[in-house]
């Protein structure tokens, strides 16, 4: 049951958001933006609980407006198929939504309440059997307005929020990793085919089930532990329950039959601590440091991929913590393969959690006057595109994602020179949120231009008119060119600008053929993008007209942040 679209109004920082969501969804945007307001949004209306109003507060409400009501609405790709009784012909639910209303009239008039509705696929509620039918009897149906409480219990929802602390993911919380596997681990456990050996008094070995096992254990167990304390406990509690009553504790005792009694085998489960051992002692793995927590929480994420876990819908925020970039990446990998079972919707700060060649799977996060917004790309991601992606990936290319303004040029001696030009000039690029990236060539520009268009990142463009890919065939880098020139907008937002032949011809008009070839000559052997960056890190040095123009333009803050 993956999440297909989320619309959200007036929740927090949410004024209204309506967007599509893939199967593995990374939400990027700078801290404050509201991206963990849309996991908390799912996570409200998706939690095993039974929803109430109480599941809302006013604190919830977007700009905390009394007169404004929280609406979610989730829509699902493919539909649950729901089946009110074995006898019945499953019903597709298509939408769940979720509204934190008021009551208009009545003696409530004016208090808070949760409404829920479910929607098949053309946007009707349902229609199911009334009751279970009976051989002979007419059946009866109604319709399914509230959302029925199997659509949370049967689509294990696992949030792993940014207090990375180890207790929250133990088997005995709601949301928890472990609590999945184990959950698993208690229904083989049930499985009557699962048996153990063990020997009589006798020393004869048979086969019992483990559950079987297990309760026998238990009652042993039991015997122990009913001390004489125990049972004057237990009778004690049992008495003045006769009497408040109103029985007799002796001539009334069989009427309430009270007792203790052991787990059950999940709430054993439940009950485990996690203990790492130091020595001859152990602590428990809650006690540790947070970078050691957060590692034992992604190793149950790997542990939950490799079992082949289906259909859990995982809440993730921030999966780099305190991660190094090796582990991060390593991560990712698992996200990835977790998310062609299941869905998987996290927040980044991290290039290693995003890639390029699936940029579809990418939705950036801003908050303006309105609240949050969402920008999607709209640019079709076919099997063509995506393998030259592939061909051209490179990690650093993925800070696109997280840039408030976007520098694409061909190569390294841009990359390289330009930053330490902002230098000289009394900016810093990385604090301005900017980014330059170099695409691997000419050929290359438009592709990473439409991606970074198609979500609306400011993006500035800087090409050489004649380039050596082209040498052949000039009218197509003529063709090429205006293609590259016509992402220039009128507004400024986006930028084009052309080295009549190439960054080092810029820098020989600017300061003289002369100048120009002493700087060569003082650092001989050197590649282009290096002596580039060291003529641009010299404060005597001449800035060209045209590079104060790019920087200028790049440490720019954008409208709307």
């Amino acid at each position: 049951m993956p999440i297909s679209r989320i619309r959200v109004v007036n929740f927090r920082s949410i004024k209204a958001i309506d967007e599509s969501i893939s199967p593995i969804c990374a939400l990027i945007g700078p801290n404050n933006a509201g991206k963990s307001n849309i996991l908390r949004s799912i996570q409200r209306v998706l939690e095993k609980d039974w929803l109430t109003r109480n599941s809302f507060t006013e604190e919830d409400v977007y700009g905390r407006d009394p007169d404004k009501d929280i609406e979610i609405t989730l829509e699902l790709d493919p539909p649950y198929e729901y089946q009110r009784f074995k006898e019945a012909e499953p019903v597709d639910i298509s939408s769940i939504y979720f509204e934190f209303t008021r009551y208009k009239i009545g003696p409530n008039a004016g208090e808070r309440r949760l409404e829920q509705k479910c929607f098949g696929p053309e946007g009707d509620a349902p229609v199911v059997l009334a009751k279970a039918p009976k051989k002979g009897e007419r059946r009866k149906f109604e319709t399914l307005y509230s959302t029925p409480k199997e659509v949370r219990e049967n689509n294990p929802l696992i949030y792993i929020g940014s207090n990375r602390t180890l207790r929250s993911q133990l088997p005995g919380s709601r949301y928890s990793v472990l609590r999945q596997l184990f959950e698993s681990i208690d229904q083989n456990l049930q499985d009557p085919e699962n048996k153990i050996k063990v020997k009589r008094i006798g020393g004869e070995e048979i086969e019992v089930t483990r559950l079987e096992r297990f309760h026998r254990l238990m009652q042993e167990a039991m015997k122990v532990l009913r001390t004489d304390q125990f049972n004057e406990l237990e009778r004690t509690i049992k008495v003045n329950a006769l009497k408040l009553l109103g029985f007799d504790p002796v001539e009334d005792e069989e009427k309430l039959n009270l007792f203790f009694s052991p787990f059950d085998t999940f709430e054993f489960y439940k009950s485990l601590d996690l203990q790492i051992g130091e020595g001859e002692m152990s602590i428990s793995a809650t006690e540790v440091g947070d970078g050691l927590q957060n590692a034992i929480i992604m190793a149950m994420l790997q542990a939950l991929e490799s079992h082949k876990k289906k259909g859990a819908i995982f809440l993730i925020e921030e999966p780099e913590m305190f991660l190094h970039p090796q582990m991060q990446r390593s991560l990712y990998k698992t996200l990835r393969e977790l998310g062609k079972t299941n869905q998987v919707i996290y927040t980044t700060h991290s290039p290693h959690f995003v890639a390029i060649p699936e940029y579809d799977e990418v939705i950036l996060v801003r908050k303006d006057q309105e609240g949050t917004s969402l920008r999607r790309s709209d640019l079709d991601n076919n099997d063509v595109r995506r393998e030259k992606l592939i061909k051209e990936f490179d990690p650093e290319r993925n800070e696109m994602f997280f840039a408030t303004r976007l520098l694409l040029v061909e190569g390294d001696t841009e990359k390289l020179a330009f930053p330490e030009y902002a230098n000289r000039l009394g900016f810093d690029v990385d604090r301005a949120g900017a980014t330059i990236v170099e695409v691997g060539g000419k050929r290359n520009l438009v592709e990473f231009a439409k991606i970074a268009s198609s979500f609306k990142i400011p993006t500035g463009i800087v090409y050489d008119k004649d380039s050596s890919e082209f040498k052949d065939d000039r009218e197509s880098e003529n063709e090429y060119n205006a293609k590259l020139d016509s992402f220039k907008t009128a507004d400024g937002v986006n930028e084009v600008w052309r080295f009549d032949k190439n960054f080092e011809d810029e820098l020989r008009n600017a300061m003289g053929e002369e100048t120009y070839q002493a700087y060569c000559q003082r650092f001989p052997n050197t590649r282009k993008p290096t002596r580039a960056r060291l003529i641009a890190l010299d404060k005597d040095s001449q800035i060209p007209e045209i590079f104060q123009e790019i920087v200028n333009w790049l440490v720019k803050k954008p409208v709307d942040e």
